[in-house]
């Protein structure tokens, strides 16, 4: 992007660093459900079996956010064709993540709204599976940026 103005460059840095923040965001959810899945087999013997969870969605996926968070800023430090294309292949990995992740979140919806029964564990398991629902929203809507400004980037060269 070397005709792009400054304010671009600057753009794509910070949505990098939003992609970084994402993905420890991510991985901390993950955390705090396995921690709460653990927790209320011992306690309640009731469970909310989160799907996102039982697929380690939080943890594959916050390595993806994190690793292409990380490759966009440092293209935006150095530029390098590698770097571009890696930060590219990253974000499409990224954004595919993130589809995925919200696909298994809106099953896990479904399947608890027919739950007759609403105990503490499951709407704890909602609450975070919302907040789960709306970090990885926002992975996709960066990521999807992104690679529409490196594409054109790439291409415009």
């Amino acid at each position: 992007m070397p005709g792009n103005p400054v304010w671009i460059r600057q753009e794509a840095r910070l949505l990098g660093a939003v992609q970084i923040m994402t993905g420890l965001f991510v991985h901390t959810l993950g955390l705090l459900w396995t921690y709460l899945l653990v927790s209320q087999i011992l306690a309640f013997q009731k469970v909310y079996l989160p799907f996102a969870i039982l697929s380690g969605f939080p943890f594959w996926a916050a390595a993806f956010f994190l690793l292409s968070g990380i490759f966009t800023v440092l293209f935006e430090r150095r530029r390098s064709r590698s770097l571009m294309t890696c930060s590219i292949v990253l974000n499409i990995l990224s954004a595919c993540s993130a589809v995925i992740g919200l696909l298994l979140l809106c099953l896990e919806f479904l399947a608890y709204a027919l739950a007759k029964k609403s105990i503490w564990p499951h709407r704890a398991g909602k609450i975070l599976s919302n907040y789960l629902f709306l970090f990885t929203l926002l992975e996709l809507c960066v990521t999807s940026t992104l690679i529409n400004w490196l594409y054109k980037a790439k291409h415009s060269r």
